[in-house]
């Protein structure tokens, strides 16, 4: 009756650890920092940017800077450069997000520009290191972009 017993332990160990050895091998997906958007993130500073992305009309001469700020530390100012463009954008404490028709970060389209590519866009919090990041580049004639269009002044 013995070496039985330890033959059923034996085999429900071997069991167990085939259901869940990919587990202690394999990364949690879950656990991998990723992009979940059209957009990216990045840090300078206190300051995270997420799912930042430039949207404008097919003909226009500017694009909005659709981003949000996820500040851990006391209120800032993060120099947003788009090539020789610049703007000083106050972010607060908390989440701050821009590229609503009320709030809008407008650029003007910079030269040899073409939708569909990334632009480089500088981030730069209050004596942080700036941080470059691929912007992608979104046409309004893509669906579920048309409200992102730069408002009219």
């Amino acid at each position: 009756m013995q070496p039985r017993l330890a033959a059923a332990a034996a085999a429900a160990v071997v069991v167990t650890i085939a259901a869940t050895g990919c587990n202690i091998l394999t990364p949690q997906a879950t656990q991998i920092e990723y992009d979940a958007s059209d957009g990216v993130s990045g840090t300078t500073g206190t300051v995270t940017m997420h799912n930042a992305m430039l949207i404008g009309e097919p003909d226009g001469s500017e694009l909005n800077l659709a981003v949000t700020f996820t500040n851990e530390g006391e209120a800032t100012f993060v120099e947003v450069r788009v090539e020789d463009e610049s703007q000083d954008v106050r972010v607060p404490a908390g989440v701050t997000t821009f590229g609503f028709p009320d709030q809008q970060l407008i650029f003007e389209t910079p030269s040899e520009f073409t939708y569909g590519k990334l632009q480089n866009v500088s981030f730069a919090a209050d004596g942080a290191e700036p941080v470059g990041l691929g912007v992608p580049t979104i046409s309004t004639e893509v669906v579920g972009y048309e409200s992102y269009a730069p408002a009219a002044e």
